[in-house]
């Protein structure tokens, strides 16, 4: 699809998104930009890595797809950087799990590139290279969130491209993004690491005695701390408001246990076996 791509961040993500484009011959050359001098030396020993630079201009310079792979906070500047440093024709992308800020400061960059959002549902509580896989995007959904400006050539495109690399695309809005994934995402975490602060303070020696029910409940919580501080920080209203709407579910919860309410309680229970049974294995 491309003579050149460049992936900016090889962390799981972008060495991940390296390994697939080799293993599917999606661009002829894959190039490389990190800071870290040990993270460039480990891409350039990569069979997936064409070339590791760590000057942003030498890594931009002739690709014609550009993905930006960092810590959410920084993908705005980067898109922003790479859209005016790259020509007519090039095509900007990021894996950000929150949209809205990222997709407004695309719009305010200007530049010669095209910017269309993008958020490949194939993360992992894991973070960093050692954890990368050319399987990581395999039958798994990517959204795409254009504005009203996004060129339709540049839609198809983008679509494409996650589309060979195995995932399921589906379209809306950076403000429809943000809002779902405060619930589907966001609030999990927050939900899971809650879960984890509350027992830290309350088990004590009990955690010898967990199940695995305890562990797949809060395995989630093991995720990077400064990456989910800057994704709820970003998505601070949509994610306030998901817990407003958790509250009230634990609230209702509550009072049935107070009431001895066993076939409300039982009702609330059954709600969301049936939740959960209609899930499946996650995959759409």
């Amino acid at each position: 699809m491309f003579e050149q791509a460049t992936i900016i961040g090889p962390g799981l993500l972008g060495a991940s998104l390296g390994m697939a484009l080799r293993r599917r011959s999606v661009s002829e050359r894959t190039v490389v930009w990190a800071r870290n001098p040990d993270r460039l030396e480990d891409c350039r020993k990569s069979e997936w890595c064409d070339q590791a630079e760590a000057e942003l201009e030498a890594a931009l310079e002739g690709s014609e797809l550009v993905v930006v792979c960092t810590p959410v906070a920084s993908i705005p500047r980067f898109v922003s950087h790479a859209l005016t440093a790259c020509g007519t024709g090039s095509i900007v992308t990021d894996v950000g799990s929150v949209k809205g800020e990222i997709c407004r400061a695309a719009e305010e960059a200007g530049g010669e590139g095209a910017f269309l959002g993008s958020h490949p549902i194939a993360g992992s509580e894991k973070s960093g290279m050692g954890f990368a896989s050319a399987d990581l995007f395999e039958n798994r959904p990517c959204i795409l969130t254009p504005t009203g400006t996004t060129d339709q050539a540049v839609r198809d495109t983008t679509r494409a491209f996650w589309e060979r690399l195995g995932m399921k695309v589906h379209f809306m809005t950076p403000d429809e993004h943000d809002q779902a994934f405060a619930f589907l995402s966001h609030l999990p975490h927050l939900l899971a690491s809650s879960l984890a602060h509350c027992l830290d303070g309350a088990a004590g020696n009990w955690t010898d005695l967990s199940g695995k029910g305890l562990l797949d409940t809060t395995r989630i919580a093991e995720g990077d701390p400064a990456l989910w501080e800057q994704i709820m920080r970003m998505n601070k209203d949509n994610l306030l408001n998901s817990v407003k709407e958790l509250e009230a579910s634990l609230g209702t919860a509550k009072e049935l246990i107070r009431a001895g309410d066993e076939d409300g309680l039982k009702k609330f229970l059954e709600l969301g076996a049936e939740f959960r049974r209609s899930l499946g294995d996650g995959v759409k």
